[in-house]
């Protein structure tokens, strides 16, 4: 399992929701279930780097050119192309997903809460991405036909970065203004209570552990 994110290569990674309501009713009641979360702020700057910085397509290109229109004027937006350098700053992308809530149009940034039915699923197991090896582990001891399957390795683990994206992430914050800090702090603030996770500049950043999860319940959501 290379590539997470080919459904050709994993057709076993068909979303759920575009199977019919039977078999979703079926899944959702025998199925063992599980999802990792991460720390929403880390997500939020993995999801920038990812599609916005090393390698923009499809619609992530109407993004860029959206915001250059919003700083630079409609005719750079219109000039510019995939293969030129630039880039929009962290600052520039996040201001630009705060206003009038775009950021809730992408399931890479929009908060769990609203696109993985984390309220409303009765999960099995729910992981950390930040502990990821021992909640695969923990599954595999629950699954036995999953004991040999092998799990795609971090970008740190890979050697494709030399920092971590706890260190990615607080460097990325801190050419935030303190306004564009405090809201993606109030956007993420219930996602981080629920999944026990903590805010940049806390000792226990990015997480606390999940002995402090509480997942409401569907009628609370």
């Amino acid at each position: 399992m290379t590539n997470v994110h080919n459904e050709e290569a994993n057709p076993l990674l068909r979303s759920l929701w575009d199977e019919s309501e039977e078999f979703q009713a079926e899944a959702l009641r025998d199925y063992y279930k599980v999802t990792f979360v991460r720390n929403p702020l880390v997500r939020l700057v993995s999801g920038y780097r990812n599609k916005i910085v090393r390698n923009p397509r499809d619609h992530y290109l109407i993004i860029i050119q959206e915001i250059i229109a919003n700083y630079y004027g409609t005719n750079a937006a219109l000039h510019w192309l995939p293969r030129h350098k630039y880039r929009p700053s962290f600052e520039q992308f996040v201001s630009y997903l705060l206003e009038g809530e775009k950021v809730m149009n992408n399931a890479h940034w929009a908060p769990y809460a609203d696109n993985i039915g984390l309220c409303g699923v009765e999960f099995d197991l729910l992981g950390q991405l930040e502990t990821a090896n021992q909640h695969i582990e923990e599954m595999k001891r629950q699954v036995p036909s999953l004991a040999d399957t092998p799990f795609p390795l971090s970008r740190v683990d890979l050697s494709r970065d030399d920092y971590s994206s706890e260190e990615l992430t607080t460097l990325a914050f801190s050419n935030l203004t303190t306004i564009l800090q405090e809201g993606v702090y109030k956007l993420y603030q219930r996602e981080i209570n629920l999944l026990g996770y903590s805010v940049i500049g806390s000792q226990k950043f990015p997480f606390i552990n999940l002995t402090h999860v509480t997942v409401e319940q569907p009628g609370n959501s």
